[in-house]
């Protein structure tokens, strides 16, 4: 038998016990759990912190100390492999973001506008809670700035609608799908 022969059949035969033992099945079974860092949810927490708030109070909050970039200057908390927060220096203050895994947010009552039936909203002026009646849930807080806030709706199929509010007059500035 030549060595060509051997080395295939060694390798199916492996193939076949990890098959056969579910050693496969064990090894990303470990990868679905993962550690979650702090003392709230991405979603909790980007409630709680405010544009003003320090990095060294965000730690606090947070529940660790963030990562700071020399590069950019931004700060980012990991909570996990898939939700963080970020604290970007702005020229008109800071802006604290939440990237936020969309399977956590769907929601089943979310029903997203078209997207011309959108564009009429804004070209209307619509508000916060206007959205909210039309889109039948609340929205997920995932930025703010010292002007406005985000928020983000995702369906049952994971669609994304982010939308954000103007602090002063209460009304959707910008509005995307993601």
């Amino acid at each position: 038998m030549s060595l060509k022969k051997i080395g295939l059949g060694m390798v199916t035969s492996l193939a076949i016990i990890c098959f056969v033992t579910g050693c496969g099945e064990e090894k990303r079974e470990e990868n679905k759990t993962e550690d979650v860092k702090g003392n709230c949810t991405v979603v909790e927490c980007i409630k709680k912190i405010e544009v003003t708030n320090t990095k060294e109070e965000i730690d606090e909050m947070i529940g660790f100390e963030g990562t700071t970039s020399e590069f950019s200057g931004e700060t980012t908390w990991k909570l996990d492999s898939k939700n963080w927060i970020t604290l970007k220096p702005g020229t008109s203050g800071q802006i604290v973001q939440a990237t936020i895994d969309k399977e956590s947010i769907k929601d089943d009552k979310v029903v997203l506008p078209s997207r011309s039936e959108l564009q009429e909203l804004l070209d209307k002026g619509i508000t916060y809670q206007e959205l909210v009646e039309k889109i039948g849930a609340e929205g997920v807080v995932s930025s703010k700035t010292s002007s406005s806030i985000g928020y983000t709706w995702a369906d049952k199929n994971g669609q994304r609608l982010g939308a954000t509010i103007n602090n002063e007059t209460g009304r959707c500035t910008v509005a995307s799908y993601r």
